[in-house]
């Protein structure tokens, strides 16, 4: 009892030395918690300022409930507080690394709440003066930085990606640019470079995420492909130096990543049925769950269990081709509706005659199977002589870049002085 007394007359005698000689209060012990003044804004509705005790950590191993209340904060209160947080947050999903800050007054009511559930998620709520809480999102701001650099094949796309020291969802970003003209299971070659322009974005110097690609060039021995980033006044799209549109009809395989197990055969001898039989499409071994996405827009007229096929998907596209997703674990669509391109339409499974995880490919021609590469990969529309114009002149620096990149001179302009193709 004494001891608290000595310490709440320590904390008086600072704040009257403060008051004295104009010394700023901008945090203060008391006992082991802080003190510190909110902000003296008056937003219309909220209640009066005044000095509070602030708490904070980790949820860990308690409930919000259970934490507030260890503060003696009234149990009507931590309701209100919860109820005011259902338009944003259900406390019902805190997790233990949840991040939590309290301002509480002299009689443990809160004052202001924040609530930190991941680097892109906070929230805020302040007492008003009919004493409910007002709550709303916090507006996060991250720094953007503009990076180029070029992968190098040995093994595999994941494998440059990796050995580069970058996130695996830069492999994704990248394979998703190209899955129209590079099939990454079969086409690159030890060897290969792909040179990227793209976006990171950072918080208190922790990268936090990738944003856009805003050009990439794949140098293969082969062949190689362009991609830049530009508005057509309507949508974003990538294009060839020459405004094509890199974006067609069918992309080439449905799964990401994975292995292709068996190709397109009028004589393949089959693992499960021991014998020889024509093998009327592509199988892709990835593993079970894997998302499978509809190759082309269209509509679904079969979703079901199909002999041999298991579990399958049939898609209608124009000009009588239909695409099979077979073996499948689970069905993500049914009969009648309508897909996009890219759109997950089931998961990898292993039903039907197979013998492990895979997706069977396959597609059809007015009811008769043809190799799925042999599809006609037609393009969109071009762009017209205005739009082409507009193009080339925000993607000239872009296209030296990517030039530079290429020919070894890694010195890269400062952040900040590519053209922006589009709004994030």
């Amino acid at each position: 009892m004494h001891h608290e007394k000595r310490s709440q007359a320590r904390h008086l005698l600072k704040i009257f030395l403060a008051v004295i000689f104009f010394i700023p209060i901008t945090c203060m012990a008391v006992g082991n918690k802080s003190v510190v003044p909110v902000d003296d804004d008056k937003a219309a509705g909220l209640a009066d300022p005044a000095p509070t005790n602030v708490v904070e950590g980790r949820l860990q191993s308690r409930t919000l409930y259970d934490t507030l209340a260890a503060l003696d904060v009234p149990p009507a209160e931590i309701l209100s507080l919860s109820k005011s947080f259902q338009p944003v947050f259900d406390f019902r999903r805190a997790k233990p690394s949840h991040y939590f800050q309290a301002c509480l007054d002299d009689e443990h009511s809160i004052q202001r709440f924040v609530y930190k559930t991941g680097q892109l998620n906070e929230y805020e709520a302040v007492r008003k003066e009919d004493g409910q809480f007002e709550v709303k999102t916090r507006h996060i701001v991250l720094d953007r930085k503009i990076v180029s650099k070029v992968f190098t094949i040995g093994s595999s796309l994941s494998q440059a990606i990796s050995e580069s020291g970058e996130n695996q969802q830069m492999a994704v970003l990248i394979a998703d640019i190209f899955a129209w003209d590079v099939d990454f299971y079969l086409y690159p070659k030890k060897g290969d470079r792909i040179a990227v322009v793209y976006e990171s974005y950072y918080k208190d110097g922790a990268f936090i995420k990738y944003g856009r690609i805003l050009a990439a060039r794949y140098a293969g021995r082969q062949k190689t492909f362009s991609a830049y980033l530009f508005n057509d006044g309507h949508f974003d799209g990538y294009y060839d130096e020459s405004g094509q549109p890199l974006k067609k009809m069918f992309l080439r395989i449905p799964v990401k990543f994975g292995k292709m197990t068996s190709p397109f055969s009028i004589r393949r001898f089959h693992p499960v049925l021991k014998k020889y039989r024509v093998h009327t499409g592509i199988d892709y071994g990835a593993p079970m769950g894997t998302p499978i996405f509809a190759t082309a827009n269209g509509q679904v007229i079969f979703s079901g269990w199909k002999t041999g096929y298991g579990k399958v998907l049939i898609v209608k596209h124009p000009n009588g081709y239909q695409t099979y997703y077979g073996h499948c674990s689970r069905l993500l669509k049914k009969k009648g509706a309508l897909v996009e391109q890219g759109q997950t339409i089931a998961l990898v499974g292993q039903t039907g005659i197979c013998t492990g995880p895979h997706v069977h490919y396959e597609v059809r021609v007015n009811g008769k199977p043809i190799n799925p590469n042999s599809v006609k990969k037609s393009r969109g529309k071009a762009l017209d002589a205005k739009l082409l114009d507009s193009f080339k002149n925000e993607t000239r620096d872009l296209v030296a870049a990517v030039d530079r990149l290429l020919a070894g001179q890694l010195a890269l302009k400062r952040d900040g002085e590519f053209p922006d193709p589009a709004p994030q």
